[in-house]
């Protein structure tokens, strides 16, 4: 499979070309930072001291880095022996999972059942990546070694995959793709006759992905989970679709075409993404995800700049960085993106404007989605390469983060959105009727009833709206009570605004309220899921009780 990436001339490209600057540069820096730690399989002291998973995402970014620069370098031993030391140390281990999978929701046994046959997304990943690893050095790897690879790979996916069932396999969200994707192209690669009996399983465990999205695309869980998800999706189909000879290609589905143009809905601005939901508001792209897609959808697929995406990342997969080399076209990048472009996804509930001087996106949806933020009708104003109204993403995975505690972290909950809040109640976290988001082209209006976000029946009506001209944005709420209520209207941002009177100015946004209300300032420290420390800044105006109604301009 992917045979294309056996030709030796394209190496040479790689390391010669300034086409492949990039690439060059982002993995040696990778090789060079995770081989300052020799590769080796787990040891009962990382068990005693919770190193489990830092050690398996080092072990990641070793086997990844060291595959590239072998493949870049071949005469180059010490990157060959590298390659080696950590091939060898993944087979050594008794399991690829991390011993926190190991819990009856993800098993359906008792932390203390342990067992090699646990297929998660570490697991099912190392398979993929061992069996294209396999098949790039067959030539060069001795037998022994080949032969121990597959024997590891039959024990900790195929035979398990053959004989058990799996919580992942209808599931809704990217643990799904993740998974049967990896262990789908595993089987192509060292058990096809194993691949076509259970290619039905397979698909049936791909629609049960796809039907995790509506029919426009979008992805509630976040960008860098649509990235796993969608490239182990694609990764997938692109072998499926070579080894039926074009019988089965996925991505003639409509729903598929809509799932891969994601991505470009997702920049509000040459330099700031979306990060609605578990997000880093300092990801970037995957560029070979993102090279694979034009490679078969052409411009459909809009060009990025170059600067935005990655080669190569922190604890990412192999697939992802062989196929930013084996699709790679200078054709796909650009310095400038387009702009005067505005997204209008009713199904998902997203709106997106990407005008001159500015960024906007609001989502309606509902509270019970996966990844979920309490969060329905929220917004983020992005100028100058930042995001002045901010959506904060994704907060670090604390234990706790994933369970019925979610929404006591402060990034998930309600407070950390740009919210309005009812007599101190904010939005909950229970799944209700999707929220949709109407956009008038005519008057350039997008408006949404955000009241199904809080589950309290002195609601009748919140309507949220947004009206948009060149150098302003203007957020009218419409507040239809059955009692007077005390609404406090909340905005976040992670640059300190500056007051004088009722106006606030975040950089060079002034926000100026109908009422002349002073806002209130706070401060939190949090930390985010990636980036570190940093202050989030509160901005409440606290109106009259029982007023009805309350209006600010964002001036640009």
């Amino acid at each position: 499979m992917l045979d294309f990436a056996l030709d030796k001339k394209l190496w040479e490209r790689v390391r010669s070309s300034e086409e492949f600057s990039q690439h060059r540069k982002e993995i040696k820096e990778l090789y060079e930072k995770s081989f300052k730690v020799e590769p080796r399989s787990h040891s009962h002291e990382d068990i005693l001291n919770n190193n489990d998973k830092g050690l398996w995402r080092l072990q990641f970014d070793h086997l990844q880095s060291a595959a590239f620069m072998s493949l870049i370098y071949p005469e180059n031993d010490e990157y060959y022996n590298s390659l080696l030391k950590i091939v060898w140390a993944y087979l050594n281990e008794y399991t690829w999972a991390p011993l926190g999978h190991y819990t009856e929701q993800y098993y359906g046994k008792t932390p203390k059942d342990f067992d090699n046959g646990l297929i998660d997304i570490f697991a099912a990943s190392v398979g993929f990546s061992l069996a294209e690893i396999k098949n790039l050095f067959k030539d060069r790897f001795p037998k022994l070694l080949q032969d121990r690879i597959s024997h590891e790979i039959k024990r900790h996916i195929i035979d398990p995959y053959k004989t058990r069932k799996f919580f992942w396999e209808s599931h809704d969200n990217n643990w799904t793709a993740v998974c049967a994707g990896a262990v789908g192209g595993t089987l192509i690669y060292e058990d096809p006759d194993a691949f076509f009996e259970n290619q039905e399983r397979l698909h049936k465990s791909m629609w049960c992905y796809l039907d995790s999205y509506k029919d426009d695309g979008m992805c509630v869980e976040g960008v860098g989970y649509w990235y796993f998800g969608f490239g182990f999706f694609a990764s997938y189909a692109m072998l499926e679709k070579e080894i039926t000879k074009g019988e089965v290609d996925w991505f003639k589905i409509p729903k598929v075409k809509e799932i891969s143009k994601y991505l470009q809905k997702t920049f509000l601005l040459k330099d700031v993404l979306i990060t609605f939901s578990d997000s880093s508001v300092k990801q970037k792209y995957f560029i070979g995800l993102h090279q694979m897609l034009r490679a078969v959808y052409g411009d459909a697929i809009e060009r990025l700049p170059r600067e935005l995406g990655n080669v190569v990342n922190d604890n990412t997969h192999f697939n992802f960085s062989l196929r930013s080399v084996i699709y790679h076209s200078d054709d796909n990048f650009t310095d400038k993106m387009r702009t005067n472009v505005t997204y209008s996804v009713d199904n998902s509930a997203y709106f997106i404007k990407r005008a001159e001087n500015y960024g906007f996106a609001c989502k309606g949806g509902n509270n019970g989605e996966s990844h979920n933020h309490i969060d329905v009708g929220t917004f983020i104003i992005a100028r100058n390469g930042k995001q002045i109204i901010a959506d904060i993403g994704a907060g670090p995975y604390e234990d706790g983060y994933h369970t019925d505690r979610r929404y006591t972290f402060f990034h998930p909950s309600a407070y950390s959105h740009n919210l309005p809040i009812l007599d101190g109640i904010t939005e909950d976290g229970i799944r209700r009727d999707d929220v949709i988001v109407n956009y008038d082209w005519d008057k350039e209006i997008a408006t949404m009833d955000i009241k199904e976000g809080y589950g309290v029946d002195f609601i009748n009506k919140l309507e949220r709206s947004f009206a948009f001209e060149n150098d302003k944005i203007t957020l009218t709420d419409k507040f239809d009570f059955t009692k007077e209520v005390q609404v406090t209207e909340r905005f976040i941002s992670l640059i300190e605004p500056k007051i004088n009177g009722s106006v606030a100015t975040i950089e060079d946004v002034t926000l100026t309220n109908s009422q002349s209300i002073v806002p209130q300032i706070s401060a939190k420290e949090v930390k985010a899921h990636i980036q570190g420390t940093h202050n989030v800044y509160i901005i409440d105006y606290v109106l009259e009780k029982g007023k009805t109604e309350f209006t600010i301009e964002f001036k640009m």
